[in-house]
């Protein structure tokens, strides 16, 4: 009879039937919370005594929190969170602080184009703070269905900055 053991593996196939592919071990069932897992995700693997392996889920950065990409034009504007997301589970936490690299943000520009992985189902949108050159210090941020750009609508006014704080869906 052997031990239990368990260990870290990098994800190199995401099956049909649900169970991933990892460091060269085929057919790994995963556990409830390793939602939507992706080629690339670093995972804790569970060996169990007969054999058997159990992937746990992925393991995260130091804080959890992943940078986003941000559209041509746009960049943090030094105050406030660098715009990034945190993944736990199937729950999708953003946060951070957008704006042009000049001027102001125009009604309809794209901030950034989300990770497909972390995309919601559906078009979503919060109001969300923004510079106080105007009351209420509000904007709208909506998150495109399918390709998963957000973008800012406020038709006059425009915003300096808008942030990402607060938004939260899950996948």
């Amino acid at each position: 009879m052997r031990g239990s053991d368990w260990r870290l593996a990098t994800v190199t196939a995401v099956n049909t039937d649900g169970t991933v592919d990892a460091d060269g071990i085929e057919d790994i069932r995963c556990a409830e919370t390793y939602g939507l897992p992706a080629v690339g995700d670093v995972v804790i693997l569970d060996q169990n005594s007969m054999g058997n392996w159990l992937c746990r889920g992925r393991t995260t950065t130091a804080s959890g929190w992943t940078n986003l990409t941000l559209a041509a034009g746009m960049t943090n504007p030094g105050h406030g969170w660098t715009a990034s997301y945190l993944r736990e589970g199937r729950r999708i936490w953003l946060r951070g602080r957008i704006g042009p690299t000049s001027g102001t943000i125009a009604d309809g520009t794209t901030l950034l184009t989300l990770p497909e992985a972390i995309r919601p189902s559906a078009a979503a949108a919060w109001a969300v703070a923004r510079d106080s050159t105007t009351v209420p210090a509000t904007i709208r941020v909506e998150i495109t269905s399918g390709t998963g750009a957000v973008r800012t609508y406020q038709s006059s006014n425009l915003p300096s900055w808008v942030a990402l704080d607060g938004i939260t869906y899950t996948i």
